[in-house]
């Protein structure tokens, strides 16, 4: 959750520290994106307009959080802010000829009539260099995926380990017939931003996916995501306990994004899970 008066971290806290430039954000709001790496596009980045002098920034990096602190001009909101890496969905630094930045894709909670709603947001910093642009989104990708690191740490990609990998399988039928284009401006911006590497496979008859999980060599894949109603799930669980090796392929992470007319299993196990 945001704080409006953060506290500032110690110096033994800090992974990183940095002065960043503002650099405003379009279409913040909007799921319907455009590449992470597209600056200026639909959806993309593009530089402040107002009149007003651009801001400057302090970034500390902690194993926990983003402090960002504003050091000119002082008045006004959210002269300080704290983001918890925990809705931190990724980050990127778009390659040249861009400018040298830093886009954190976030997801902060929300209120809603029912439950808990999260609406994206994208903040950007200008860096003073490119190396310095990668050496943060570097750093910030490693906490994501957990990578040890301190103070100490050297940050470069070198360490990051390799982009998981996930199959999706869509049944472009479902949600009469709107799941294919609820994948397209919904999940997959999502997956970029977390850069993650993905095949998608649509369905295309009954048990489609029933055969071709019991047949693929599943050492390839992180996870399987169905982007479906309830019945791709029983297909692919079917399938799963179908293949000789059924013992370990049924420990394959299998998640489901809702997408048909009926969901009422997808909602039950996301209601389990929490």
């Amino acid at each position: 959750m945001r704080s409006p008066e953060p506290s500032s971290p110690s110096p033994a806290e800090a992974l990183l520290h940095g002065q960043f430039a503002s650099w405003e954000s379009g279409s913040s709001n909007n799921n319907n994106n455009g590449c992470p790496d597209s600056p200026g596009g639909s959806g993309g980045l593009s530089p402040a307009t107002s009149p007003a002098p651009a801001s400057n920034y302090a970034l500390t990096l902690t194993h926990t959080h983003i402090h960002v602190q504003r050091l000119s001009p002082r008045p006004g909101k959210e002269a300080r802010l704290l983001l918890p890496l925990s809705e931190l969905l990724g980050c990127s630094c778009p390659r040249a000829p861009a400018p040298p930045l830093l886009v954190l894709y976030w997801y902060p909670p929300g209120k809603r009539r029912k439950g808990v709603s999260r609406r994206r947001q994208v903040r950007a910093y200008l860096a003073e260099s490119r190396p310095e642009a990668e050496r943060w989104s570097a750093a910030v990708q490693c906490l994501l995926r957990e990578v040890p690191v301190t103070p100490n740490t050297e940050f470069s990609r070198s360490l990051l380990p390799r982009p998981r990998r996930l199959l999706l399988l869509v049944n472009p039928f479902s949600g009469r017939g709107q799941a294919m284009q609820w994948c397209q401006t919904h999940i997959l911006p999502m997956i970029r931003e977390a850069n993650i590497s993905y095949n998608l496979i649509q369905t295309e008859r009954q048990n489609h996916a029933r055969e071709l999980i019991r047949d693929i060599p599943l050492s390839e894949w992180d996870g399987i995501i169905i982007v479906s109603g309830d019945g791709l799930l029983h297909e692919v669980i079917n399938g799963l306990m179908e293949r000789p090796d059924w013992e370990q392929a049924i420990k394959t992470p299998v998640g489901i994004l809702p997408c048909g007319s009926g969901n009422a299993l997808a909602g039950s196990i996301n209601h389990y899970a929490g």
